[in-house]
C-alpha cells in the first residue's frame, strides 16, 4: 500500500513539463517586455554588425590593431555615416525650408493654362494630356488651388517634426552603442548563438543560421551600397546642373534608394523644377540623370551584388527585401531575407529527407 502510494502518478511528468514551459514562457516574455524599448536598436545593430563583421576582420589582420581600436574606428565610421547626413539634412531644411516652400507654391501658381507643345505632340497621349493639363488649370478647384495649400500644410508639417529629432538621435545613440558592444564581444554571442541553433534542431538550423549571415551580408551590399552610389552620383548631377540643397536633395535620394521607393524621384523634382525656372537644357538633362544613370544603375548593381556569395535564389531575396519592408517598415528590408533565408534551407533540408522505406514493399 505504501509503495503504491509513493510510486508516481502517470500524470506527474506531463504536468511537470507542462510547468516548466509555463516558467520558461513566462520569463521569456518578462524579458521581452523589459528589452522591448531596445528590441529595435539592437536588431539594427545585429544588422549592422554582421553586415560589417568582414571588415572588422581584415581590419585586424591587415593593420595589427587589437579588437578594441578596430571596434571604436568602425564605430565611429557608424556613427559619422548615421548621424552626419542627418544632421546636413535637418540643419539645410532648417535654413531653407520656409523659402523652399514658397519657391514651390509660385511654382504652383506660375503654372500656364495651355500645356507646352511638345506635350501636344507627343503620340497616342499628347491630346489627352493636354486637355487634363487644360482642366486642371481652369477648374475652379484646379491643380493649382489644391497644391498650393497642400505644399504649404506639408510644409508646417514637416518642420514641426522637429521636436521628434531628439528621439530619433536618441535611436541613433543606442544602435552605435549596441554595435560597439556587438563588435566587442562578437565571438562569444557568436558562439552562443551557434550553440543555442544547435541545441535547439543540430545540423539544419545551423545550416539556416549561414544562410541568415550570408542574406543579410548580401542585402547591406546590395541594398546600402547601391544607395550610396545611387545618391552619390545624384549629387553629382544636381552639382553640375547647380540645383540647389543638392545635398538635401542626395540625401532623400539616398532614403527613397534604401526603402526602395525610387531614387531618381528627388532628381525628377529638381528637372521639374529647372523646367519651371525656364532652363529647359539642364531640365532635359536632369530628367535624363535621374531616370537613366540614378534610376538605371539600380538594376544593375544591385543584383550583381546581392548574388555575390548568396546559395539562395534571388527572387526569394528580393521578395524577402520588399515583403520585409510592407510588413515591418525600414528594419524589414534586413529582418525580411533573413525570415526568407531560414524558413528557404529548413524547407529544403525538409524536402531533401530521405523517406522511410516500406517494409512490406516488393522490391523491383
Amino acid at each position: 500500500m505504501n509503495a503504491a502510494q509513493s510510486s508516481p502518478s502517470p500524470l506527474s511528468e506531463p504536468v511537470r513539463t507542462a510547468l516548466r514551459l509555463l516558467l520558461v514562457g513566462v520569463l521569456l516574455l518578462a524579458v521581452l517586455q523589459i528589452l522591448r524599448p531596445f528590441l529595435a536598436s539592437m536588431l539594427w545593430s545585429a544588422f549592422i554588425v554582421i553586415a560589417a563583421w568582414p571588415g572588422l576582420v581584415w581590419l585586424q589582420q591587415r593593420f595589427r590593431w587589437n579588437r578594441a581600436a578596430c571596434a571604436l574606428l568602425l564605430t565611429m565610421a557608424l556613427a559619422g555615416f548615421i548621424i552626419g547626413p542627418l544632421l546636413v539634412g535637418v540643419s539645410t531644411l532648417a535654413a531653407h525650408g520656409d523659402a523652399l516652400f514658397q519657391d514651390a507654391r509660385l511654382a504652383i501658381d506660375r503654372i500656364p493654362a495651355e500645356p507646352p507643345a511638345w506635350i501636344t505632340d507627343l503620340p497616342l497621349i499628347g491630346a489627352t494630356l493636354a486637355e487634363s493639363w487644360r482642366d486642371a488649370a481652369s477648374n475652379s478647384d484646379s491643380l493649382r488651388a489644391q497644391l498650393g495649400p497642400a505644399i504649404q500644410t506639408s510644409g508646417r508639417w514637416l518642420l514641426h517634426q522637429a521636436g521628434a529629432i531628439g528621439e530619433l538621435f536618441l535611436q541613433f545613440l543606442m544602435v552605435i552603442v549596441f554595435s560597439l558592444v556587438f563588435y566587442l564581444n562578437g565571438e562569444t554571442i557568436n558562439d552562443l548563438m551557434r550553440r543555442l541553433a544547435d541545441r535547439i534542431g543540430g545540423e539544419r538550423v545551423l545550416e539556416a543560421r549561414a544562410q541568415a549571415q550570408q542574406a543579410i551580408r548580401a542585402v547591406a551590399l546590395g541594398v546600402v551600397l547601391t544607395a550610396l552610389l545611387q545618391a552619390g552620383l545624384a549629387l553629382t548631377g544636381l552639382l553640375i546642373a547647380r540645383v540647389p540643397l543638392a545635398t538635401l536633395l542626395a540625401f532623400g535620394c539616398f532614403l527613397l534608394a534604401i526603402a526602395q521607393v525610387g531614387a531618381a524621384l528627388p532628381v525628377l523634382g529638381a528637372a521639374l523644377w529647372l523646367y519651371w525656372q525656364d532652363q529647359t537644357g539642364w531640365a532635359a538633362f536632369m530628367a535624363f540623370w535621374g531616370l537613366f544613370v540614378v534610376g538605371g544603375v539600380d538594376n544593375i548593381v544591385r543584383p550583381m551584388l546581392i548574388t555575390r556569395g548568396m546559395s539562395m535564389p534571388l527572387t526569394v531575396v528580393f521578395a524577402g527585401v520588399i515583403g520585409g519592408l510592407f510588413a515591418y517598415g525600414l528594419i524589414g528590408i534586413f529582418l525580411g531575407p533573413t525570415l526568407m533565408a531560414i524558413a528557404y534551407t529548413l524547407l529544403l533540408a525538409w524536402l531533401e529527407e530521405a523517406e522511410p522505406v516500406d517494409p512490406l514493399a516488393s522490391p523491383e
